[in-house]
């Protein structure tokens, strides 16, 4: 059982003991209740004893019980492999509307902040959001040895394959503005996403003109690749170099005010795309329909898959988490075969 005693000068009381249930025992070690009201301190220490006989009697799901979502949010902010920056945002949103919920209810907790914040989004997003929730919750799940949970997945088309033939990719670069071309430059021939490549500093942690390679910090699943830089990206890059100097640090990109671009993934609702506008204008003067900014990370696995490059290879370049993020890209092998053998006569 447990026992209270003083300790120090101003007769602070102190709870140690144990509790046992059965063959079952949990072992106090000593610790300060912070007053020195003796009926204080007893409420606290029988207090205390009921929630360890309540762990001795449900086991982990005790914990659970008495907790708050804000409590797995915490385990997932604390993790050894933190979260990108943008999923840490989420979190925040959604601390904001369910964290006080119990921790016993996390699909009702999902469905309230689905029902109050979602409403309109994307299914695209929407899913992010459920997968952040989740995963936050296994995370504390997984700390007190209880079963994961799984939250029902909202369906979006996330196979879109969108690619420009060669004449079609330089008539829609050439069409952007002159400040703008060389981002799209490295869109088309490294297929990063357009965040990752608006924010890439010079040097050995980004573009490193002396070595003629570029690290591109996949933050959306916490992966760095450096890879050999293409010619055509070179050759865009180079002047940009020059003019600003050959730094070595600072960013590669700047806006026509000289800017860095505002990095959309630390924005209060994370996602935008600074350059859509100049892009809409551009497929309009090129008569390109139907291609977003992000359809050029598309165009790029594609053309990587019609050159021959393995998936494992592509995976690897651009950045993907896992193999089946870039199978939906092997079938383009197969139609530009296709077309291959169809000029045979």
């Amino acid at each position: 059982m447990l026992s209270i005693r003083t300790r120090g000068k101003h007769g602070i009381y102190y709870i140690r003991g144990s509790v046992g249930l059965g063959k079952k025992k949990i072992i106090v070690k000593e610790f300060s209740t912070g007053t020195s009201d003796r009926d204080a301190a007893a409420h606290l220490m029988a207090e205390h004893e009921t929630k360890l006989r309540h762990r001795l009697m449900f086991g982990p799901a005790a914990l659970v019980a008495q907790g708050t979502i804000a409590q797995a949010f915490d385990s997932y902010l604390t993790k050894a492999k933190p979260p990108c920056a943008s999923d840490v945002l989420r979190i925040g949103k959604l601390n904001g509307l369910i964290g006080d919920f119990s921790l016993r209810e996390p699909k009702q907790a999902w469905e309230h902040f689905r029902r109050a914040y979602l409403t309109g989004h994307d299914p695209a997003g929407q899913d992010r959001y459920r997968s952040v929730f989740q995963a936050a919750i296994n995370v504390y799940h997984e700390l007190h040895d209880l079963p994961p949970l799984r939250i029902k997945a909202i369906p979006f088309n996330n196979e879109r394959v969108r690619f420009l033939s060669k004449e079609d990719r330089d008539r829609l670069i050439a069409a952007y503005s002159p400040h703008i071309q060389p981002i799209i430059t490295l869109l088309a021939f490294h297929g990063p996403r357009i965040q990752t490549a608006l924010q890439l500093p010079w040097g050995v942690n980004g573009v490193d003109m002396k070595e003629g390679s570029i690290r591109l910090n996949h933050t959306k699943n916490a992966i760095i690749r450096s890879v050999p830089m293409h010619p055509r990206v070179m050759d865009v890059l180079r002047p940009i170099w020059e003019k600003q100097g050959q730094p070595t640090t600072g960013h590669v990109f700047l806006n026509r005010f000289g800017k860095p671009y505002q990095d959309t993934r630390k924005a209060k609702i994370p996602g935008g795309n600074p350059i859509k506008n100049q892009h809409a204008t551009a497929c309009k003067r090129a008569g390109v329909e139907d291609f977003t900014v992000h359809d050029w990370r598309h165009h790029w696995a594609s053309h990587c898959v019609m050159a021959g490059i393995d998936l494992i290879t592509i995976m690897n370049m651009g950045g993907w988490k896992s193999l089946r993020m870039v199978q939906r890209y092997s079938s383009v092998s197969v139609d530009h075969m296709r077309e291959s053998i169809n000029r045979l006569s």
